[in-house]
């Protein structure tokens, strides 16, 4: 394969990999705090958004997918050449505060603590580390800038995207295998563990007997690191900044909780029926049951899916019901309607079955339609959509009910 369509495909990779989503939990932690109190030489852990990051996180099991070593300001690097360095690389302000790190497609560079204002981060401090060494540390990593992110690890993360056992053996990823023979130095976490180690700083060595019988540690091989690695550390210290600092004891009940909704963590929010709602609950599942006919809406083929469950609970107790879906021409021996607008009159109440950000819009066609109830199965809650029944006056169920517990379901 040529250059030049090597490095196109390397290219296309590369911004696939590093296409980011919203930035959503941001809000966990007080970038202004961490910005006054972050200290050079400490270990800034990142929750990153792209997908390379998803693919680390998943792979090391972890919330972290990127580690920065932070350097201070201009003013905080004692060492003249290395300051000049950073100068021609970087150009900054002098009370910019400044990051090494090594980035996918950039390889080792500089970046402003403010690139990673609108993510998740966590601050490591090494513990008793004297300032002679911190300024070693900066001296280390500065002179790694400008080296190249591992093309290999590149296109091992694009690989991790697909069943390992499809890949012959000779292609399959060797990213993380204990092999320090493989080109892996460049990436973010293992420029890190060089500079510490430079050091003799302890990360996670091993730590084992010697011959006689006393302790020894053991330097770990600097390309087996992970960003958790160094949270995982016992000699560097958590540093956490909550967007709302616990001062007092007894502070977390003057939390600002909503107590009528909750998140999914996927940043979906699903109204919440309390305990002391049942009964109101209870008359609206009663009301819900007065329709002569029902309809499922995201109702599935497949007999292991919940939307075709709920059809078949509905069947089980002799209920006459529809089963909605666009795509399919029967289920369970029944026609399917392709449109809420093509339900008989006398369906006058729906169960839905679709994903959330489905809800919304099916919720919209029901009211089009004159459905006077709907029940919002498990998992196809959505706030907006719930608003929607109510400013409707339609009797809406969602929260935790479920048709199989309520009429009954057997596989």
């Amino acid at each position: 394969m040529s250059n030049s369509l090597t490095n196109w495909v390397i290219k296309i990779v590369n911004q696939w990999l590093l296409k980011e989503d919203p930035p959503q939990r941001a809000y966990l932690c007080d970038f202004n705090f961490i910005c006054s109190d972050v200290r050079p030489g400490d270990v800034l852990l990142v929750d990153g958004r792209s997908r390379a990051s998803r693919i680390i996180k998943n792979v090391t099991q972890s919330t972290w997918s990127h580690a920065a070593l932070y350097i201070g300001r201009l003013d905080d690097i004692e060492n003249a050449k290395s300051c000049e360095i950073a100068k021609q690389y970087f150009e900054c302000t002098p009370i910019t505060q400044l990051l090494i790190e090594s980035e996918i497609g950039l390889g080792t560079i500089i970046s402003p603590v403010t690139k990673y204002k609108d993510d998740h981060i966590r601050i490591l401090r090494p513990r008793r580390l004297t300032k002679e060494d911190v300024q070693k540390i900066i001296n280390f990593a500065i002179g790694r800038i400008g080296k190249k992110y591992n093309t290999r690890h590149l296109l091992d993360l694009a690989r991790f995207l697909f069943p390992w056992g499809l890949w012959p053996r000779r292609w399959r990823s060797v990213l993380f295998q204990h092999n320090a023979l493989q080109p892996t130095e460049d990436i973010c976490s293992s420029m890190i563990a060089d500079a510490f180690q430079s050091i003799r700083y302890p990360i996670l060595p091993l730590i084992r007997e010697d011959h006689q019988k006393e302790l020894e540690f053991v330097r770990r091989n600097p390309r087996l690191f992970t960003p958790s690695d160094f949270d995982y550390s016992p000699y560097f210290d958590v540093i956490k900044y909550p967007i709302f600092p616990l001062g007092t004891e007894g502070d977390y009940k003057n939390l600002p909780w909503r107590k009528d909704i909750v998140s999914d963590d996927k940043g979906i929010i699903v109204q919440v029926i309390e305990q002391k709602d049942m009964k109101t609950e209870s008359s609206h599942i009663k009301t819900f049951f007065t329709s002569k006919a029902y309809a499922v809406v995201g109702a599935s083929t497949n007999r292991a899916k919940f939307g075709n469950k709920v059809l078949r609970c509905y069947l089980q107790h002799n209920k006459k019901i529809y089963p909605v879906n666009p795509h399919e021409k029967t289920i369970e021996g029944i026609s399917c309607i392709h449109s809420l607008m093509n339900l008989p009159e006398d369906v006058k109440s729906i169960s839905i079955v679709t994903q959330p950000m489905v809800t919304e819009q099916i919720v919209d066609e029901a009211i089009a339609k004159g459905i006077e109830n709907i029940w919002m199965q498990p998992g196809a809650e959505n706030q907006s959509a719930i608003e929607k029944c109510q400013q409707h006056n339609i009797n809406a169920i969602a929260g935790g009910a479920c048709i199989l517990m309520e009429l009954g379901f057997q596989e």
